[in-house]
């Protein structure tokens, strides 16, 4: 599992890096809503189109991921039935994307992960329980 994490976190850090612009060259990123889901975050650029990640629980839940416009990621579930829950913040401090990096297909055991300021990947694992690991540095 540890050989497939590497392999998936070396390839979004190369989407992400493929999608970045020179330093010098650099914009100030987009802030996006989504219809679907509310809230303002971070797009375009090193954060992606449509910037976010959405992952899709087995019995017909849904979550979706966004970069905050405080750098944070932030998270926010709908019931099978559509009723969203609040966005809670993950913390983090994170400069692109975030994605869906590692996955049980549905069970509820996944991770999440972004560039951080260190240009490393960084995640967060989810478990089944519902519970979040701490941040780490994964590639």
């Amino acid at each position: 599992m540890k050989k497939i994490k590497t392999a998936v976190a070396a390839a979004v850090l190369a989407g992400v890096a493929s999608m970045a612009a020179p330093a010098s060259a650099v914009a100030e990123p987009m802030h996006c809503t989504s219809p679907a889901w509310g809230g303002e975050y971070l797009c375009g650029g090193e954060f992606g189109q449509p910037g976010m990640a959405e992952y899709a629980y087995r019995d017909g839940r849904r979550q979706v991921f966004v970069i905050g416009t405080d750098h944070a990621v932030w998270t926010r579930s709908s019931s099978a039935a559509g009723k969203k829950t609040a966005w809670t913040s993950l913390g983090g401090y994170l400069i692109g994307g975030v994605g869906i990096i590692a996955s049980d297909t549905g069970g509820g055991q996944f991770e999440v992960g972004a560039r951080g300021t260190d240009g490393g990947l960084w995640a967060r694992s989810h478990a089944a329980n519902g519970s979040w690991t701490a941040w780490a540095r994964i590639a």
